[in-house]
Protein backbone atom coordinates (compact mmCIF):
# COMPACT_ATOMS: atom_id res chain seq x y z
CA UNK A 1 0.00 0.00 0.00
CA UNK A 2 1.59 3.56 -0.78
CA UNK A 3 0.87 6.19 1.33
CA UNK A 4 -1.34 8.00 -0.14
CA UNK A 5 -3.76 5.10 -0.54
CA UNK A 6 -7.06 4.36 1.05
CA UNK A 7 -7.62 0.63 1.69
CA UNK A 8 -10.81 -1.28 3.10
CA UNK A 9 -11.57 -4.79 3.60
CA UNK A 10 -14.74 -6.60 4.94
CA UNK A 11 -14.23 -9.93 6.15
CA UNK A 12 -17.46 -11.95 6.87
CA UNK A 13 -17.49 -14.02 10.09
CA UNK A 14 -19.89 -16.75 11.63
CA UNK A 15 -22.36 -19.41 9.89
CA UNK A 16 -25.26 -16.64 9.28
CA UNK A 17 -22.33 -14.06 7.96
CA UNK A 18 -23.42 -11.45 10.19
CA UNK A 19 -20.15 -10.47 12.28
CA UNK A 20 -18.11 -8.33 9.72
CA UNK A 21 -14.40 -7.62 10.63
CA UNK A 22 -13.62 -4.46 8.89
CA UNK A 23 -10.08 -3.21 8.16
CA UNK A 24 -10.51 0.43 7.53
CA UNK A 25 -7.17 2.39 6.37
CA UNK A 26 -7.11 5.76 5.47
CA UNK A 27 -2.96 8.05 5.46
CA UNK A 28 -3.29 11.06 7.57
CA UNK A 29 -2.83 13.26 4.24
CA UNK A 30 -4.91 12.76 1.13
CA UNK A 31 -5.58 15.21 -1.32
CA UNK A 32 -9.01 15.19 -1.13
CA UNK A 33 -11.37 17.14 1.47
CA UNK A 34 -13.44 14.65 2.32
CA UNK A 35 -11.80 11.26 1.84
CA UNK A 36 -14.21 8.73 3.58
CA UNK A 37 -17.11 10.35 1.71
CA UNK A 38 -15.50 9.82 -1.65
CA UNK A 39 -14.69 6.26 -0.97
CA UNK A 40 -17.98 5.78 -0.10
CA UNK A 41 -19.75 7.37 -3.06
CA UNK A 42 -17.49 5.08 -4.94
CA UNK A 43 -18.05 1.94 -3.49
CA UNK A 44 -21.49 2.16 -2.58
CA UNK A 45 -22.17 3.04 -6.82
CA UNK A 46 -19.92 0.18 -7.43
CA UNK A 47 -21.35 -2.70 -5.26
CA UNK A 48 -25.19 -1.24 -6.52
CA UNK A 49 -24.73 -2.13 -9.89
CA UNK A 50 -22.52 -5.51 -9.37
CA UNK A 51 -24.12 -8.67 -11.67
CA UNK A 52 -24.26 -10.62 -7.92
CA UNK A 53 -26.49 -7.86 -6.28
CA UNK A 54 -30.01 -8.13 -7.02
CA UNK A 55 -32.06 -5.88 -7.94
CA UNK A 56 -34.55 -5.91 -4.63
CA UNK A 57 -31.54 -6.05 -2.70
CA UNK A 58 -29.97 -2.97 -4.80
CA UNK A 59 -33.41 -1.11 -4.04
CA UNK A 60 -33.13 -1.75 -0.38
CA UNK A 61 -29.98 -0.26 0.21
CA UNK A 62 -31.36 2.65 -2.03
CA UNK A 63 -34.45 3.18 -0.19
CA UNK A 64 -32.58 3.00 3.42
CA UNK A 65 -29.83 5.51 2.02
CA UNK A 66 -32.55 7.70 1.52
CA UNK A 67 -32.95 8.45 4.67
CA UNK A 68 -29.54 10.64 4.86
CA UNK A 69 -29.86 11.95 8.41
CA UNK A 70 -32.32 9.69 9.31
CA UNK A 71 -29.60 7.17 9.33
CA UNK A 72 -28.34 8.33 12.26
CA UNK A 73 -30.56 6.84 14.37
CA UNK A 74 -30.24 3.58 12.76
CA UNK A 75 -26.42 3.60 13.48
CA UNK A 76 -27.47 4.83 17.21
CA UNK A 77 -29.45 1.91 17.09
CA UNK A 78 -31.89 4.44 18.95
CA UNK A 79 -35.28 2.61 19.95
CA UNK A 80 -37.36 4.80 17.35
CA UNK A 81 -35.08 3.89 14.46
CA UNK A 82 -36.53 3.14 11.07
CA UNK A 83 -34.50 -0.08 10.52
CA UNK A 84 -31.61 -1.70 12.21
CA UNK A 85 -28.10 -2.09 10.71
CA UNK A 86 -27.58 -5.72 8.78
CA UNK A 87 -24.47 -6.97 10.70
CA UNK A 88 -22.14 -6.58 14.18
CA UNK A 89 -18.84 -4.74 13.49
CA UNK A 90 -15.96 -5.82 14.78
CA UNK A 91 -12.19 -5.91 14.72
CA UNK A 92 -10.76 -7.24 11.73
CA UNK A 93 -9.23 -10.71 12.78
CA UNK A 94 -7.77 -11.69 8.91
CA UNK A 95 -8.76 -13.74 6.67
CA UNK A 96 -12.35 -15.10 6.17
CA UNK A 97 -14.41 -17.51 3.24
CA UNK A 98 -16.21 -14.43 2.46
CA UNK A 99 -14.70 -10.96 1.94
CA UNK A 100 -15.55 -7.84 0.51
CA UNK A 101 -12.56 -5.54 -0.80
CA UNK A 102 -11.54 -2.49 -1.99
CA UNK A 103 -9.08 0.64 -2.62
CA UNK A 104 -8.84 3.84 -3.75
CA UNK A 105 -5.57 5.12 -5.02
CA UNK A 106 -4.75 8.71 -5.52
CA UNK A 107 -2.35 9.66 -8.24
CA UNK A 108 -2.86 11.97 -11.21
CA UNK A 109 -5.82 10.44 -11.80
CA UNK A 110 -8.39 8.32 -9.19
CA UNK A 111 -8.22 4.73 -9.20
CA UNK A 112 -10.90 2.60 -7.48
CA UNK A 113 -10.36 -1.74 -7.15
CA UNK A 114 -12.89 -3.58 -6.36
CA UNK A 115 -12.95 -7.32 -5.42
CA UNK A 116 -14.71 -10.01 -3.62
CA UNK A 117 -14.76 -13.91 -2.88
CA UNK A 118 -16.54 -16.54 -1.24
CA UNK A 119 -19.47 -15.39 -3.35
CA UNK A 120 -18.91 -18.00 -5.77
CA UNK A 121 -21.28 -19.92 -8.47
CA UNK A 122 -22.16 -22.33 -5.78
CA UNK A 123 -22.66 -19.76 -3.14
CA UNK A 124 -26.23 -18.81 -2.21
CA UNK A 125 -26.81 -15.47 -4.08
CA UNK A 126 -29.11 -14.55 -0.72
CA UNK A 127 -25.72 -13.98 1.30
CA UNK A 128 -23.85 -11.76 -1.35
CA UNK A 129 -27.47 -9.53 -0.96
CA UNK A 130 -26.82 -9.75 3.03
CA UNK A 131 -23.26 -9.04 2.45
CA UNK A 132 -23.30 -6.48 0.17
CA UNK A 133 -25.88 -4.37 2.10
CA UNK A 134 -23.91 -5.52 5.44
CA UNK A 135 -20.58 -3.92 4.08
CA UNK A 136 -22.48 -0.49 2.67
CA UNK A 137 -23.84 -0.05 6.55
CA UNK A 138 -20.85 -0.62 8.08
CA UNK A 139 -18.78 1.39 6.01
CA UNK A 140 -21.35 4.23 6.63
CA UNK A 141 -21.09 3.28 10.92
CA UNK A 142 -17.24 3.51 10.41
CA UNK A 143 -17.22 7.04 8.99
CA UNK A 144 -19.81 8.34 11.29
CA UNK A 145 -17.60 7.35 14.26
CA UNK A 146 -14.98 9.26 12.79
CA UNK A 147 -16.92 12.32 12.33
CA UNK A 148 -19.00 12.61 14.94
CA UNK A 149 -17.68 15.04 16.93
CA UNK A 150 -18.01 17.46 14.03
CA UNK A 151 -22.17 18.87 12.97
CA UNK A 152 -20.66 19.68 9.55
CA UNK A 153 -18.97 16.55 8.40
CA UNK A 154 -22.33 14.55 9.68
CA UNK A 155 -24.26 16.35 7.31
CA UNK A 156 -21.85 16.08 4.80
CA UNK A 157 -22.09 12.37 4.68
CA UNK A 158 -26.04 12.14 5.19
CA UNK A 159 -26.21 14.52 2.33
CA UNK A 160 -24.18 11.74 0.30
CA UNK A 161 -25.83 8.51 1.78
CA UNK A 162 -29.30 10.76 0.77
CA UNK A 163 -27.84 11.79 -2.82
CA UNK A 164 -26.68 7.57 -3.09
CA UNK A 165 -30.03 6.68 -2.29
CA UNK A 166 -32.02 8.73 -4.76
CA UNK A 167 -29.91 8.09 -7.76
CA UNK A 168 -31.92 6.05 -10.22
CA UNK A 169 -30.41 2.43 -11.07
CA UNK A 170 -29.94 1.77 -15.02
CA UNK A 171 -29.45 4.36 -17.21
CA UNK A 172 -28.21 7.10 -14.52
CA UNK A 173 -26.52 4.00 -12.66
CA UNK A 174 -25.09 1.39 -14.23
CA UNK A 175 -21.74 -0.83 -14.54
CA UNK A 176 -20.72 1.83 -17.51
CA UNK A 177 -20.97 5.39 -15.93
CA UNK A 178 -20.90 4.22 -12.12
CA UNK A 179 -17.66 5.72 -11.26
CA UNK A 180 -18.38 8.77 -12.86
CA UNK A 181 -22.06 9.66 -11.62
CA UNK A 182 -20.22 8.98 -7.62
CA UNK A 183 -17.61 11.59 -8.30
CA UNK A 184 -20.03 13.86 -9.47
CA UNK A 185 -22.41 13.38 -6.29
CA UNK A 186 -19.19 13.89 -4.11
CA UNK A 187 -18.74 17.14 -6.03
CA UNK A 188 -21.98 18.10 -6.34
CA UNK A 189 -22.01 17.50 -2.14
CA UNK A 190 -18.87 18.38 -1.21
CA UNK A 191 -17.86 20.99 -3.63
CA UNK A 192 -14.61 19.59 -3.79
CA UNK A 193 -12.58 19.73 -7.29
CA UNK A 194 -8.85 18.97 -6.13
CA UNK A 195 -6.85 17.77 -9.34
CA UNK A 196 -7.28 13.84 -9.35
CA UNK A 197 -11.21 14.65 -9.43
CA UNK A 198 -11.31 16.23 -12.26
CA UNK A 199 -9.15 14.40 -14.48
Amino acid sequence: MFLNDLQSEWAFYGRKLDVIGHLYVTPAEQPSRYPDLLFFCLYTARLLVDKKLTLSAATEIQKQLRLGQGLEKAVNWDEDRQFSLPARVIEYKGYAKSAISSSLLFRDKLHFRFAYMGFGLFSNGRHFDFCASASVFALLERIYCKYVGSGEDLAVLWDCAEAMGKMELGAKLNKGNCLTRAKEIYQSVTGDQFPALMN
